[in-house]
């Protein structure tokens, strides 16, 4: 049985004998290490490569920046799920945003070109040991003694009779002097004549207390023709200090204590000055650090006024510039005591400040003009120099108080004409070309506080009793002549003003990113991402599509 189910196993021959002997009778081996041999495929296995367009490589490099900007906004314009219109409409806000941002960025720029300067107050205050102390003329408003004035009246020649009369009257120089008189009347006599006639100041000056010490007067001031006349002027810087070349000048002489500093009101004093430098600075504040005058008016010797009054005119200034005494100066009757407390004015500026154009900040630095006659630059002395230019242009002289050299003509009567209607021959006459004068951007100016009470004639007698100048002096002239005046500061330090930029590089930057900030979440990375976007992102996309080769399968 087991025979009968037996099944043999049958032999299958192979369907395709090629197929059986296909790798015997192949004529190239399964590998082939040469690699240039040709290979032939069939067009179904070819898949040609596309390189995608500019504009749809444009279109997903901008829809990627768009989803990944950190501006706001910008990720609705490029979200695909939203509708045209919104996508439209995020648009739109974000074009708003940018154009207000703009409006106000601009209007920060017009307000930093045309506004760049700003004075604030200077939260630390100048010391005293600083400052000096102001410089102090003072003029007898009396213009001709009696005494001489009756003696030229009485046997005095022409020349002197015209030119008492000039002093004393309202009439200018050109009606008084005719031709004949007035070209001997050059500026040597005229000087010789108002020193002559008016009031010198050893006797104008009785008694001079300095920082409680008693000194002589004449060691502490000196006569300078101004124009108000003679008068007598303390503090002044040196002349070598406040002239380019003092040696030029035709001037009174001047004596000066020593040792001189050079002080400048922008740069102060020098950092080796001895604490006794002149010009002098205050020891302290109060009337016991001050400077203390006894000022003799002698009315019996007044002839004629430049004021309706009798006593003294006293101008307080800067000790680099020359008083303007005629006009500015505080009048101050005799028979009074009179407290005058110094107030200065202090205007510095930032060295950033010189970085502005000069038409904004209108202001200038002592190194950005240099002015011909004075070595400090002050707007007083800018003005000073053009008022003599000017008249040095039209009557070929200058009047004697303004700054000049030897070879310079002073004017004459003879030039009375000219100078006396100087308005009338230039309508702009002495504001010609004065434009160039402006502010310095350090300065310092000083006023008074004044205070005072008519002297009492028993207190007086025990005074005149107790110094020596006055025993000779009866307690009635004292009290009808003489003029007590203290000069003194009342705080140890003082306020300053101080220029500076109102936007500076780094204000104009923070305000610029707090409206692109406020409108659009601009920041210096968003820059950088749009930079990276624009430059580094574009060179290595452009960079990888060369480098692709196409796919084969």
């Amino acid at each position: 049985m087991n025979k009968k189910y037996k099944t043999k196993k049958k032999k299958v021959a192979p369907a395709n004998l090629e197929q059986q002997n296909y790798w015997a009778q192949s004529t190239y081996p399964w590998y082939d290490w040469n690699t240039n041999k040709p290979t032939s495929r069939s067009k179904s296995e070819e898949r040609p490569f596309r390189q995608i367009p500019f504009f749809q490589s444009f279109r997903r490099d901008l829809r990627e920046y768009l989803l990944t900007s950190t501006l706001h906004g910008l990720r609705y314009v490029g979200e695909k799920r939203l509708t045209w219109f919104e996508r439209f409409f995020w648009l739109a806000a974000f074009g708003s945003s940018l154009i207000c941002a703009a409006f106000f960025i601009l209007n920060v720029y017009a307000k930093w070109r045309m506004s760049p300067m700003i004075v604030s107050i200077n939260p630390e205050n100048m010391p005293l040991n600083q400052l000096p102390f102001p410089a102090i003329t003072i003029c007898n408003v009396n213009q001709a003694k009696k005494s001489v004035a009756e003696r030229i009246k009485r046997s005095g020649d022409s020349i002197d009779k015209k030119l008492l009369e000039s002093l004393c009257s309202t009439q200018t120089d050109a009606d008084i002097f005719e031709d004949e008189i007035a070209e001997s009347a050059n500026w040597d006599y005229t000087r010789s004549f108002l020193i002559n006639v008016t009031q010198p100041c050893n006797e104008m000056l009785s008694l001079c207390i300095w920082n409680s010490v008693q000194m002589s007067c004449q060691d502490l001031f000196n006569a300078q023709l101004t124009d108000e006349g003679l008068c007598c002027t303390f503090n002044v810087v040196h002349r070598e200090k406040m002239f380019r070349n003092p040696k030029a000048l035709n001037d009174l002489n001047f004596t000066f204590p020593l040792p001189t500093v050079d002080w400048t009101p922008e740069s102060g004093y020098p950092t080796d000055a001895p604490d006794d430098g002149f010009p002098w600075k205050p020891k302290g504040i109060g009337t016991d650090h001050g400077l203390t005058l006894v000022l003799d008016a002698n009315l019996e010797e007044y002839y004629c006024a430049s004021t309706k009054s009798t006593g003294f005119k006293i101008l307080l200034h800067n000790p680099t510039e020359t008083p303007n005494i005629a006009k500015l100066g505080e009048v101050y009757g005799p028979g009074m005591e009179a407290r005058v407390a110094i107030q200065p004015r202090i205007l510095d500026a930032q060295p950033s400040l010189r970085y502005i154009d000069v038409n904004k900040r209108l202001c200038l630095f002592s190194s950005e003009k240099d002015l011909v006659f004075y070595r400090t630059y002050t707007l007083r002395n800018c003005e000073m120099e053009c008022e003599s230019r000017n008249v040095l242009d039209i009557c070929k002289c200058v009047l004697y108080y303004m700054p000049k050299n030897k070879t310079t003509r002073v004017c004459g009567k003879a030039d009375a004409k000219c100078y006396s209607n100087l308005k009338n021959y230039v309508p702009q006459g002495l504001e010609r070309g004065c434009d160039e004068c402006l502010p310095a951007c350090t300065e310092i100016s000083y006023s008074e506080r004044p205070s005072g009470a008519p002297l009492n004639k028993a207190l007086v007698d025990r005074y005149t009793k107790s110094i020596s100048f006055a025993q000779n002096r009866s307690a009635e002239y004292f009290a009808d002549n003489m003029l007590i005046v203290h000069f003194y500061f009342e705080d140890n330090s003082f306020m300053r003003f101080t220029k500076g930029e109102i936007f500076g590089l780094t204000e104009f930057l923070s305000n610029t990113g707090g409206l692109l900030g406020l409108c659009m979440g601009f920041s210096m990375m968003s820059a950088v991402e749009l930079l990276y976007y624009l430059t580094l992102r574009a060179l290595c996309v452009a960079r990888q599509r060369k480098t692709v080769q196409p796919f084969i399968r």
